[in-house]
């Protein structure tokens, strides 16, 4: 039998190269320690980098986004000014006519203006502006208070070529002035005889202001109202056109939208369903700011004089100021312009403004959309405040019928179930859900993942393979004892030794790691269970807030409904009971 002699000098050098071992081991996890703890820092910073590139992003584009809008913003402020003075250049002559219209009469009464200076300046008017309407009519009115009814009557010709329809309200007006009653009806009369009720243009809102403030006589008013009833009857027989004015009621009663409250922090951030629950809360709220709107428009007494002279030239001037067909398209730009002004420069919020307004810009409507213009742009339609409820009277169906739509649609599209999702848990909240049940499936989830977590701590493939070598190392130390070779032996068990304080080490720390993972999962849970109850709260505040705000449509409906047209409509100051 060979004998292997080991001295003592070799065994203690071994000795000191197995502590030496277990000392770098021992250095090894310190410094895998560390390298753990620098890699986690690593990723933090790579989290917070990104965040910040995603945040200088969002800043860039919000900087490109306002720069876009201010120089819109700019670009319409200049051109606004260019569009209205054109309108000055092209058509400021038609202005001085205008200011002349009611001031003629008004100095015809007081009698401090002579004839022959207003028939001098209406003459010079005429010259200057050549197809307008206006100039001729008020030299026929000259001449019919000079008492000259040969050019009186070529006149009124010339201003019925020009304009026949603005022309004959003008007379019509003029003589109900000076309470020429017979006279007014014959002038009303063969105008409404030639007017289609599909195709309206826009000085009949004159008419409606005519009627609702009582301005016409005892036989014109009563004409009109029977006559608008018939139109209103007959237009209202076509679906489409009915169709066309709900819609539009709708649209507009959904532009008063209220934006949901900022309480809900955490529906947000935890339900995938909180898009869909904003929009129809916001939705939900249009029903009572509808309402507001409605109530402010009949508050208060309609501001109207009691002197008949002054409620004319009221209506008159409204006439007269109305802008003819040839300014229609720069009125139009201008107020596209004026949108993007109001806008702050977001062109999309103006085109939906002008959108919605498109009807005022037309040429012609039909009657229903005359009244719906009037009822809902009484400012924009030219429209006195006593005609804007009369209008408004009458387009009740609409806006009930437009209200209800918006209501119907809100209410089928309200989600009968909610996701919420929270560390990669999903969860659904109906009417039979129970918050507890929620709760336990969440915290089940995390212990799970939990649980899962800590049973993948364990010995490294490197720790396995040391305690594998390190049996294999003892087995053959103690066979090769057995054959004698003992310092093979000692060398091996040595060996052993050492491998195996390596794998006692590393499990040894295992332990820990399993209890700092129990423990964040344990603060995982209770912040997510905390969470949970809270979005579960503002669920249900927002089904109540939406529930209460989507009532306010009963309100509104029963308000509109009692709505009457007649009772809208004024006497005018001669009729009245004593005058």
């Amino acid at each position: 039998m060979n004998t292997t002699n080991v001295s003592t000098t070799d065994i203690s050098g071994l000795v000191n190269a197995v502590r030496q071992v277990t000392r770098n081991q021992q250095a090894l996890g310190d410094q895998q320690v560390v390298l753990h703890n620098a890699m986690s820092a690593v990723q933090r910073n790579q989290d917070s980098t990104q965040q910040e590139l995603l945040d200088l992003k969002a800043q860039f584009v919000e900087y490109v986004r306002r720069d876009e809008l201010r120089q819109n913003l700019q670009l319409a402020q200049v051109q606004i000014l260019e569009v209205r003075g054109e309108l000055n250049d092209r058509f400021g002559k038609l202005a001085e006519v205008r200011e002349l219209a009611t001031g003629t009469l008004q100095a015809l009464d007081a009698g401090i203006v002579s004839q022959g200076a207003i028939r001098d300046l209406s003459e010079e008017l005429m010259l200057r502006t050549p197809g307008y309407w206006l100039a001729p009519a008020l030299i026929a009115v000259a001449a019919w208070i000079r008492d000259e009814p040969e050019l009186a009557t070529k006149a009124i010709g010339e201003a019925l070529r020009r304009d026949n329809d603005k022309a004959s309200l003008f007379f019509a007006l003029v003589l109900r002035r000076h309470q020429r009653d017979r006279a007014t009806a014959a002038w009303v009369r063969q105008y409404a005889a030639r007017q289609d009720p599909a195709k309206l243009s826009r000085e009949f809102v004159v008419v409606l202001d005519a009627v609702s403030t009582g301005t016409f006589g005892r036989e014109a008013k009563p004409m009109l109202l029977e006559q608008m009833s018939e139109w209103y009857g007959r237009l209202s027989q076509d679906q489409d056109t009915v169709d066309r004015q709900v819609e539009r009621w709708a649209k507009m009663i959904d532009t008063m939208r209220r934006p949901a409250d900022a309480r809900y922090e955490l529906l947000p951030v935890l339900s995938p369903t909180w898009p869909q629950l904003k929009d129809l809360l916001e939705g939900a709220t249009v029903h009572g700011a509808a309402e507001e709107m409605l109530r402010a428009s009949f508050e208060g007494p309609v501001p109207q004089s009691q002197d008949l002279h002054a409620r004319v030239d009221d209506i008159l001037d409204g006439l007269v100021r109305d802008f003819d067909a040839e300014e229609a398209p720069y009125r139009k730009r201008e107020a596209w312009l004026q949108a993007v002004v109001d806008a702050k420069g977001d062109h999309d919020v103006a085109d939906r403004k002008m959108a919605a307004e498109d009807p005022l810009h037309e040429q012609t409507v039909d009657f229903l959309t005359l009244l719906s213009n009037a009822a809902l742009h009484g400012d924009r339609a030219g429209a006195s405040v006593g005609t804007q409820r009369f209008t408004l009277a009458l387009a009740r169906d609409w806006l009930v019928q437009g209200a209800g739509r918006l209501e119907a649609a809100n209410i089928a599209a309200m989600p009968a179930r909610v996701e919420l999702r929270a560390e990669g848990w999903t969860g659904w909240v109906d009417g039979t859900t129970d918050e507890q049940q929620l709760v336990g499936s969440l915290s089940e989830h995390i212990d799970r993942e939990t649980a899962k977590a800590v049973s993948e701590v364990r010995m490294s493939g490197a720790t396995q393979a040391a305690s594998i070598f390190g049996g294999l190392a003892l087995l053959v130390a103690l066979l090769s004892a057995v054959g004698g070779a003992s310092g093979f032996a000692v060398f091996l068990l040595l060996v052993a030794a050492a491998l195996g304080a390596w794998a006692v080490f590393d499990l040894r720390a295992l332990p820990a790691r399993r209890a700092e993972i129990r423990r964040k999962g344990d603060q995982r849970r209770v912040a997510a269970v905390v969470r949970l109850r809270g979005a579960i709260a503002e669920l249900v505040d927002l089904r109540g807030e939406w529930q209460r705000e989507i009532a306010k449509a009963g309100t509104l409906r029963a308000f509109a409904e009692g709505l009457t047209a007649t009772a809208f409509v004024a006497t005018a100051p001669d009729q009245l009971r004593g005058a």
